[in-house]
């Protein structure tokens, strides 16, 4: 559904995970409303289509229990071009797009991605924290203890360990949570959530097919931080 909440959406208040007021829209998978035991993740970022949906930024994350790393790696690195360092979405092709996302659907994971509606010529900085202030709670409570996000130099992966220690500070996430950071070439696993995150992105602008795939098995949670007028 171009520039909105995926349909269809559930509207509930998350006082006490994220904060008394915080309010969010959310599409949830069926097993994401299961007890379950899941144990790392894998995190990525994207910013929409500014020019059909601006000021809109998401992190995402697969999660998978740490037995399965393996079986996740090889199964992207099956995806590699032979000009490639790493599976990209944003520089795929449809028919190379369509080929990553049978790849994720088959595997065993959970998604979860959170979208941030924010006002428009917001720095990327404050556009990820408060994107984190959600997406690291949500991992938490639904049991991570151990989230790796792509690098992005030393000076952002700085910035990152500061907001999940403020999070911390808070009492949003307790010290169970542990954050490192890897090249994007590195780790295959952060391919599948380069992947959700756009098929996220594509649903959002009206190019549903590849999220339909992966749906049962995502969870969008969308905030709307655009200011009432």
């Amino acid at each position: 559904m171009p520039g909105g909440c995926p349909a269809p959406a559930l509207r509930r208040s998350l006082r006490g995970v994220w904060g008394a007021g915080d309010t969010v829209s959310s599409r949830t998978s069926a097993a994401s409303r299961e007890r379950r035991t899941v144990f790392v993740a894998w995190g990525d970022e994207s910013g929409s289509v500014s020019a059909v949906d601006p000021g809109v930024y998401l992190m995402g994350a697969v999660l998978a229990a740490p037995e399965t790393t393996e079986h996740l790696r090889e199964a992207m690195r099956e995806l590699l071009r032979p000009s490639e360092k790493k599976v990209h979405w944003y520089g795929a092709s449809e028919s190379h797009r369509d080929r990553i996302i049978d790849v994720v659907a088959d595997l065993t994971l959970e998604a979860v991605v959170v979208a941030r509606l924010g006002e428009l010529g917001e720095r990327d900085e404050r556009r990820r924290r408060k994107c984190f202030e959600t997406f690291a709670p949500t991992l938490a409570s639904m049991g991570c203890t151990h989230l790796t996000l792509e690098s992005r130099g030393p000076r952002d992966d700085a910035r990152d360990r500061k907001m999940l220690e403020a999070l911390r500070a808070q009492r949003r996430v307790d010290s169970t949570l542990r954050l490192d950071h890897v090249p994007g070439p590195a780790d295959p696993v952060l391919w599948i959530a380069d992947a959700v995150c756009g098929a996220v992105v594509a649903d959002r602008v009206g190019q549903s097919r590849w999220l339909t795939q992966i749906e049962r098995r995502t969870s969008v949670y969308v905030i709307d931080d655009r200011p009432r007028r």
